[in-house]
């Protein structure tokens, strides 16, 4: 059982890994004060935390970055910040802002928890880079050995081994997960094999997806989505990318990664 704790919690969140938040949110039995700051990429998640059930004040961008919202410091307070997902077309950019955000962070929260995977940055380890850099202990997502995961997807499926295992059973296939089908337009925009091509068109990504010889969407099933909306949308992935929609079947899912950052930050935070 997670003791009841003070302070604040500072998350810095991609809104590929909203999913991931919620559940531990929604299955955090313990009195919180969740802060949700106004900022563009907040959109998605914003009318997530309204179905779960789950409180939140809404506060401005100019309130976070200058601290100045009412928060009590005896208290359990969640702040939780939106990044653009577009910082994942320039991993250079994404780690700088991420490094940023942590240095500045580090000065008024108590810990912080980066809802990100390497996302591009091989061997990039941000907690340990944070160790010597801020106060506040900073945590990402890591499997089960404390591997840091490599993505949305490795985060989704439990760490890079099974990731691997992932990759070698559909290869060349595009991985459909929650996340990617809500958000595939600029998740794919973003990707790799787009970077360099300036806008992206829905003709211009269908066209590399054909040039790459992508023929299948796999969709990864998961606890976290509403399968019926979860379907309809993969299939509209495929749809839309000329790819035939195949299921991957269960036994993929793992929300280990998930539970051990929120267990594990708040942890850290000091007891009430």
């Amino acid at each position: 059982m997670i003791e009841v704790k003070k302070g604040t919690l500072c998350v810095i969140l991609c809104p590929m890994l909203e999913d991931e938040l919620l559940y531990s949110l929604s299955n955090d039995p313990d009195p919180k004060r969740i802060y949700m700051t106004d900022v563009g990429p907040a959109s998605t998640i914003k009318p997530k935390l309204q179905e779960k059930g789950l409180e939140y004040t809404l506060i401005s961008e100019s309130e976070f970055l200058n601290w100045t919202f009412d928060h009590d410091p005896d208290a359990y307070n969640i702040v939780i910040y939106s990044n653009d997902l577009g910082l994942h077309a320039e991993p250079k950019v994404l780690k700088a802002k991420l490094e940023e955000e942590t240095e500045f962070m580090g000065n008024k929260a108590d810990v912080i928890a980066f809802y990100y995977g390497l996302c591009g940055n091989a061997l990039w380890d941000l907690k340990k880079w944070a160790e010597s850099k801020v106060n506040a202990p900073v945590f990402v997502f890591t499997d089960c050995e404390g591997c840091v995961c490599d993505d949305c997807v490795g985060v989704a499926v439990g760490g890079s081994k099974r990731y691997l295992d992932l990759l070698r059973a559909h290869t060349g296939q595009l991985l459909i997960t929650p996340a990617v089908a809500s958000n595939w337009v600029p998740f794919i925009s973003a990707s790799e094999m787009m970077r360099g091509i300036g806008h992206n068109s829905m003709e211009e990504m269908r066209m590399i997806f054909e040039l790459c010889g992508y023929k299948y969407g796999v969709m990864l099933e998961s606890p976290l989505a509403d399968p019926v909306r979860f379907k309809a949308e993969a299939q509209d992935v495929c749809d839309k990318m000329g790819l035939e929609l195949l299921d991957g079947g269960p036994g993929w899912a793992d929300l280990g990664p998930a539970k051990k950052i929120y267990r594990e930050a708040k942890a850290a935070l000091p007891d009430a």
